[in-house]
């Protein structure tokens, strides 16, 4: 009886730790198609439509064929509930991979499904989870070409960020890149500001192949070059231009106005 009774503490313990450490539930659902598909991939989950009902993190891992893109996504959720009732709470998505589809979320039939907005063909993955939750939520997923009907839908944003020094030796492709820096060069144009006279600029050019101010070929090739900082080197020396344009039109109109008084 003694014995029985370790075994069950023993037991009950395990499954504490279980639950208070999460677990990690592999292969809940594949998806291999030899076509395209029709609507889209949705992933049926078990997980229930219900406020505080789990906080997981799902993983679709695999690739596209079709697109020639690695397929590495980390979704998590949260389900939260206000006088309306459920809903889905900062949702938010990432990729590390080169597959970013528009991914929704959506409630059908009181439980949680994933829906991949994209009709790709010859496209393989499959999905994992981590929960601390329930492991019956994690039980008889699918991923199925099926049209999304649910109720609560929301789409996911992406949300990349990287700290440090980035290397990418390839090309970047991309929508729209917001670079912030300090110290924009309005200050051309405030009273003080000595801009060099052409001749100046003339002569430094001779002596040293570059406009001041400005890196040099080998300096870039060698140590690369800030995107925000040549941004402003560039809007700096368009400044500049831009005084010397005013300047000669003064003059041209002096010069003009002078001939017409003669």
């Amino acid at each position: 009886m003694k014995l029985i009774r370790r075994l069950l503490l023993v037991s009950i313990f395990t499954l504490g730790l279980t639950c208070a450490n999460g677990q990690l539930y592999e292969k809940l659902a594949t998806y291999a198609i030899s076509g395209t598909p029709t609507h889209g991939v949705k992933i049926k989950t078990n997980i229930p439509f219900v406020s505080a009902a789990d906080m997981s993190t799902i993983f679709i891992r695999g690739f596209s064929y079709g697109g020639s893109n690695t397929i590495n996504l980390q979704l998590v959720f949260y389900i939260y509930s206000n006088a309306s009732g459920p809903y889905f709470y900062i949702p938010v998505l990432s990729s590390s991979g080169s597959y970013t589809p528009r991914i929704l979320l959506a409630n059908e039939n009181g439980k949680v499904v994933v829906f991949i907005d994209d009709r790709v063909y010859f496209q393989r993955f499959w999905v994992d989870a981590f929960s601390v939750h329930s492991s019956t939520y994690y039980q008889g997923w699918s991923a199925v070409d099926e049209a999304l009907t649910g109720a609560n839908v929301v789409e996911v944003p992406y949300k990349n960020a990287f700290k440090g020094t980035v290397a990418v030796n390839g090309n970047i492709r991309a929508k729209e890149i917001k670079v912030e820096t300090a110290n924009w060069p309005d200050y051309v144009f405030k009273d003080g500001y000595e801009l060099k006279s052409l001749a100046e600029t003339e002569r430094y050019i001779k002596n040293h192949g570059h406009l001041p101010g400005v890196p040099t070929a080998e300096e870039v090739e060698s140590d690369g070059q800030s995107l925000g900082e040549i941004n402003k080197i560039l809007l700096k020396k368009i400044e500049e231009m831009t005084l010397y344009m005013i300047e000669q039109e003064k003059r041209i109109k002096a010069l003009e106005a002078d001939k017409g008084n003669r």
